[in-house]
């Protein structure tokens, strides 16, 4: 439609298609991260996406193919492999492995699911870590679900924000790939993470991270749950977690 001034107004049909298109999430830009060993970048290969690379001296992050190496299992003291996948590719993925005892699967089918399993998977980082031993973080490729946890317990380890932490992950596998939505839970994660330590910092109470990631979900979904002034995501005594544990395949 046209008006006297020359000027087009949008159509019904532009209006409607426009309020079915879901909100746009907010970018998350993560600059070039600049290694202090020019060798790190110059020894990267295409064919390196193919290979797990060491994020830290106890944990590995690579696509499923890794995790059916024994050799390479053997030769850099990887003890446990944790898959972070759906439970039906998790379970065709642990059932070609040969020793399934030292396998852990953490299913993920939703962000929601990743942002609930973070807890546990890094709890099993550190048990590994703490026994002197290292851990193979793995998905289909490597780039994506596994990727984000490993970002994750960069954060939740280091104290450092989500930006860094990427950076550091990809300054160590240059393929990894997280899209925005995935982005955008780790910020709330980030969040978390601080507002567990604010919560830790005071001696009358403790915070539980499980516990504050359910209660920032249930908040979401009612608001009337939601006290003024109070972050939701805080205020964790009243909630009652009830995990999903590691599947051991």
């Amino acid at each position: 439609m046209s008006t006297g001034e020359g000027t087009s107004q949008p159509s019904d049909s532009c209006l409607s298609q426009a309020r079915s298109r879901p909100p746009l999430l907010p970018r998350t830009l993560v600059p070039p991260y600049f290694v202090s060993d020019p060798s790190v970048v110059q020894e990267w290969r295409y064919e390196s996406r193919r290979l797990a690379q060491q994020i830290d001296s106890h944990l590995w992050l690579g696509p499923m193919s890794s995790a059916r190496d024994k050799q390479f299992l053997t030769d850099n003291g990887i003890s446990m492999t944790l898959a972070v996948t759906t439970l039906q590719a998790g379970q065709i993925i642990v059932s070609r492995l040969q020793n399934k005892e030292d396998h852990r699967l953490l299913p993920v089918t939703t962000l929601q699911d990743l942002v609930r399993i973070l807890p546990e998977a890094i709890d099993l980082i550190q048990h590994v870590r703490d026994r002197g031993s290292s851990l193979l973080l793995y998905c289909e490729t490597g780039n994506e679900k596994s990727a984000a946890v490993a970002v994750a317990y960069i954060m939740s380890s280091t104290g450092w924000d989500l930006i860094r932490s990427i950076q550091f992950v990809q300054s160590k596998r240059y393929c990894v790939a997280l899209d925005e939505p995935t982005k955008f839970h780790l910020q709330a994660f980030e969040m978390i993470i601080r507002a567990q330590g604010q919560v830790s910092s005071s001696p009358s109470r403790k915070a539980d991270l499980r516990r504050t990631i359910d209660d920032l979900y249930e908040s979401s979904d009612s608001s009337s749950d939601v006290r003024e002034g109070i972050a939701p995501f805080v205020d964790v005594n009243e909630v009652t977690f009830q995990g999903t544990d590691a599947a051991m395949i």
